[in-house]
């Protein structure tokens, strides 16, 4: 019954067999070009949804804020559109995590926003409450906290999600794949090396993680790419229509919904209103990323810098220290239900205890952080087996 949802929670992170809350883009949306050098169309547009979303309402907006040019970007429109709205920036700072909180606050003050800093807890003790909230076996749900602190100043909250999938924010995986691209090269091919820019969401020994009774087959999983990388679009291309039909519709925005759903507020993206995702799909590729130089995002650099909004041009994003947590205490709880051969995982005859143990050796030896990954991706499963199937663990429990 649970098979395919734990093969495919512990190789792609999500599972491509759910219903997406937004329709899947088909190669037909990377057809008919835009030109946009200057990102005017796109601001004027990017302004409208503002008018359109938050203009019969008075009631106080906060954003999720990063130092990185999404949020910010969110911010500076917000401000532009909304001179005297009541407006909130809240950053999420992990212990041993990179602290965006101090290039955050400046950015708040700058466009006259308050500010506050969530401190976010261990992504281990929390498990039940994450899983609780997502509904499957997901721990990387630790933004619920934004939308906890959200919720203290109103029902709203805007975030810079689907910017990457949309406008080519990814610059780190692109220049990886194009670097692993060959000429002529299959779609079996190609999704190997998209997989590989994917490589913290499985091991070198994935098969070995299961047992039988989960029937591991990476052709099952390359299947699920196929239709992504055998059509006509350019490479790169192909890399956008694969990462918007996959983690965005099947990970972050049914984590988001849930969230928003748990507590009572309105989630909004200004980058996924269909008018905007129908633009940036069909910017001619010069106008998102610049291969030369590996920059990506052009068109809404061009939007920043004509606003002067400042942000940081790496990718960072509220990221837990994983490692720390996992030595304060993420092992000594792994150890607990993951160590233990009457836990559910065995029982149901899903997971190869002898994997679980080498793996733990090899984090506590070299810090591998692939085979951390799965470790805690492998908590989640018997946790969330235990809160939902089971019922045997309260969703309000601490680890």
């Amino acid at each position: 019954m649970y098979n395919d949802l734990i093969r495919n929670f512990l190789t792609i992170r999500y599972n491509p067999t759910d219903k997406s809350f937004l329709n899947p883009v088909t190669t037909k949306n990377f057809q008919q070009k835009i030109c946009d050098s200057s990102g005017i169309k796109l601001e004027k547009m990017l302004k409208e949804t503002i008018k359109e979303r938050f203009s019969n309402t008075d009631e106080t907006i906060a954003v999720s804020l990063s130092s990185g040019i999404d949020s910010t970007l969110c911010l500076g429109l917000l401000r532009n559109v909304l001179p005297d709205r009541k407006i909130v920036g809240i950053c999420g700072v992990f212990e041993g995590g990179f602290d965006e909180s101090k290039i955050a606050k400046n950015i708040a003050e700058k466009f006259n926003a308050d500010f506050k800093i969530c401190h976010m807890s261990s992504v281990f003790s929390s498990m039940p409450e994450l899983i609780n909230i997502a509904e499957v076996p997901k721990w990387n749900t630790y933004q619920h906290l934004i939308a906890k602190e959200a919720k203290k100043h109103g029902n709203i909250l805007v975030t810079g999600d689907g910017a990457d999938e949309i406008f080519g924010g990814y610059t780190f995986r692109y220049e990886k794949f194009l670097y692993l691209l060959k000429p002529k090269m299959s779609w079996k091919e190609k999704t190997l090396n998209y997989l590989e820019c994917h490589n913290r969401d499985w091991v070198p020994d994935q098969k070995n993680i299961f047992e039988k009774k989960i029937r591991f087959d990476w052709n099952k999983i390359y299947s699920h790419f196929k239709k992504y990388f055998s059509n006509k679009l350019i490479p790169i291309e192909q890399v956008f229509l694969a990462d918007f039909n996959g983690k965005l519709l099947f990970d972050f925005i049914p984590s988001g919904k849930k969230i928003y759903s748990h507590y009572g507020i309105n989630g909004i993206s200004i980058f996924l209103e269909p008018k905007i995702i129908d633009l940036g799909l069909r910017l001619k590729l010069e106008d998102k990323y610049d291969i030369k130089n590996n920059i990506g995002k052009i068109v809404l650099r061009k939007i920043t810098k004509r606003l002067k909004i400042k942000h940081i041009n790496e990718k960072k994003g509220f990221s837990p220290g994983l490692l720390l947590d996992w030595e304060k205490h993420g092992n000594d709880i792994c150890q607990k239900y993951l160590l233990e051969k009457n836990s559910n995982i065995y029982k149901q005859k899903w997971i190869n205890y002898l994997w679980v143990e080498a793996a733990f050796k090899k984090v506590n030896t070299d810090g591998d952080i692939r085979y951390l990954n799965r470790l805690i991706s492998i908590l989640a499963i018997e946790i969330w087996y235990r809160v939902f199937v089971t019922k045997e663990m309260s969703n309000k429990q601490k680890l």
